[in-house]
C-alpha cells in the first residue's frame, strides 16, 4: 500500500489497472451513453451519387450566367425516385431534397428563388456551379472507419450507426457499482428529524447520479450504522455483487472509522491510502481480483470532486472507453487567487463563462470552498486545477479547467 501519494501517482496507479467488462450487443435504442466494442464501419458511399440538397431546380450553369429569366420545367425527379430526366439548353428539372441529380444538371436554384407558372420557371437568382449539390461520398467512403472502438456513444454516433445499417452495437457490460454511505447520523430524504444533529443522506444519491452518467449500473445499499459488524456485513454482500464499491465516511482515523480496516479483512489489495488533494485527502483505492473498491471521504463536496477525479477514470476504463477524465480546457483567471498552504493539489470550485468573441473561458473562484457547501456546485460550476507547490496566482493567468458537468 502506498500511503498520501500525490495526484499524479493516485490516477497513475488507477489507469494502470487492466481489468475490462465483457461486450454485449445492444439494440440502437438502448446504445446512449455505452462504451463501443467494435469500430463502426461505412458499408457504403454516402451519398452514393449527386442528390440535391435543397428543393428547387435542376438546371445548367451556364443557362443562368444572367438572370432573371425563365427555363421550361421538362419534368419532376421526387425524391426516392430512380428515374432521371436529362434536360437540354434552355430547360429545367424540379427537384427535392433528396432527388438524384441528373448528369445533364451541374447546378440546383432553391424554391424560394424561383417561380413556376404554366410550365415555365422564372429563375431570380443566380448561383456557381456545383452550388446546392450533394457530390458522391461527401459524407463518407464505403469501409472508411466512422466511430472508434472506446468512444462513449452519444446522439451522432448513433445516428451513424442507423445510417450504416447496424441496428445493434458491441458495447461493454454496464458495470454495477455499488454504493455504501456510512454514518449513525444520516437520515434517508423520506425519514423525519428526531434531533438536531442527524443529517440528510445526500451522498447516496449524488453517487447513484454520478454512476450513470459515467455508464454505471448503481446499486444503492443504503446507510450502514456506526458499527464494525455492521459495515463488515454490507461491505461483503456489495463486493460480491458488484464491479466496483464505493463508500462515503468511515475512512479517516475516528473511533467509528471502520471502512479502511474492514475491506483488508475482506481480501481487498488496498493500492493507496490518502492523497496529496484538497478537497479529498482520505481517499482509499484498492482491488480484490477484478473488483475494485473506492473508499471516499465524508463530506459531500468531497465525494463530488473524489469521484470526478478519480472512479470516473476506473469506471470508463474497465468499460474500455478512448477517454478517460473528464474534460480539460485552458481557462483565464478572472481575478487573483491566493491560498495559504500549497502542499497539495487544489481543485477549486468556480464559476466560468465562455467569450466567443475572445474564443476562451473566463475563470471566477468561489467565495465558499468548504467541503461541506453542497449548494455551491449548483449550475455551471468547474473544478479549477492549482498545483502542488502554488500559493498564488494573479488575474490573466492560464488555468486548467476540468469541467464536471454535463450542461
Amino acid at each position: 500500500m502506498e500511503n498520501y501519494v500525490t495526484f499524479d501517482r493516485a490516477l497513475e496507479i488507477i489507469i494502470s489497472q487492466d481489468a475490462v467488462l465483457p461486450a454485449e450487443n445492444v439494440s440502437l435504442f438502448d446504445a446512449s451513453g455505452r462504451v463501443l466494442r467494435e469500430d463502426i464501419k461505412a458499408d457504403r458511399d454516402d451519398p452514393p451519387v449527386p442528390v440535391s440538397a435543397m428543393d428547387g431546380y435542376g438546371v445548367k450553369s451556364s443557362d443562368v450566367e444572367s438572370v432573371p429569366l425563365r427555363l421550361k420545367v421538362k419534368g419532376v425527379i421526387p425524391a426516392g425516385s430512380d428515374k432521371l430526366i436529362e434536360i437540354e439548353k434552355g430547360e429545367a428539372v424540379k427537384l427535392f431534397t433528396g432527388s438524384v441529380v441528373p448528369e445533364s444538371v451541374d447546378l440546383v436554384i432553391p424554391v424560394e428563388w424561383s417561380e413556376e407558372n404554366e410550365g415555365y420557371v422564372e429563375i431570380k437568382k443566380g448561383f456557381p456551379r456545383g452550388a446546392n449539390i450533394r457530390l458522391p461520398r461527401e459524407n463518407y467512403r464505403r469501409g472508411q472507419v466512422l466511430v472508434k472502438a472506446g468512444t462513449v456513444l452519444g446522439a451522432p454516433e448513433i445516428g451513424i450507426a442507423a445510417s450504416v445499417g447496424k441496428p445493434y452495437l458491441k458495447v461493454s457490460v454496464k458495470p454495477k457499482v455499488g454504493i455504501v454511505v456510512t454514518g449513525s447520523e444520516l437520515l434517508e430524504p423520506w425519514e423525519g428529524f428526531t434531533s438536531p444533529v442527524q443529517i440528510r443522506n445526500a451522498n447516496g444519491y449524488t453517487l447513484y447520479s454520478l454512476i450513470k452518467e459515467t455508464g454505471g449500473e448503481p446499486i444503492y445499499f443504503g446507510i450502514v450504522r456506526d458499527s464494525r459488524e455492521k459495515t463488515l456485513k454490507i461491505l461483503s454482500e456489495a463486493l460480491e455483487n458488484c464491479d466496483v464499491l464505493v463508500t462515503s465516511g468511515g475512512i479517516s482515523m475516528g473511533d467509528y472509522d471502520f471502512v479502511k480496516e474492514v475491506v483488508k479483512e475482506l481480501g481487498v489489495d488496498v493500492l493507496f491510502y490518502k492523497v496529496q488533494v484538497k478537497p479529498g485527502k482520505p481517499v482509499l483505492f484498492g482491488r480484490k481480483e477484478n473488483k475494485f473498491f473506492f473508499g471516499l471521504p465524508g463530506f459531500p463536496v468531497s465525494v463530488f470532486v473524489s469521484f470526478n477525479l478519480f472512479v470516473y477514470p476506473l469506471l470508463r476504463k474497465i468499460q474500455g472507453a478512448a477517454e478517460l477524465f473528464r474534460p480539460k480546457v485552458k481557462g483565464i483567471l478572472a481575478e487573483d487567487f491566493r491560498r495559504k498552504k500549497a502542499d497539495r493539489t487544489e481543485f477549486v470550485r468556480c464559476n466560468f463563462s465562455y467569450s466567443f468573441d475572445e474564443g476562451r473561458f473566463s475563470v471566477s473562484p468561489l467565495k465558499r470552498q468548504g467541503s461541506g457547501i453542497l449548494s455551491a456546485l449548483l449550475g455551471r460550476k468547474a473544478l479549477m486545477v492549482v498545483p502542488k507547490g502554488v500559493k498564488f496566482l494573479k488575474r490573466g493567468d492560464s488555468v486548467d479547467l476540468i469541467l464536471v458537468r454535463e450542461l
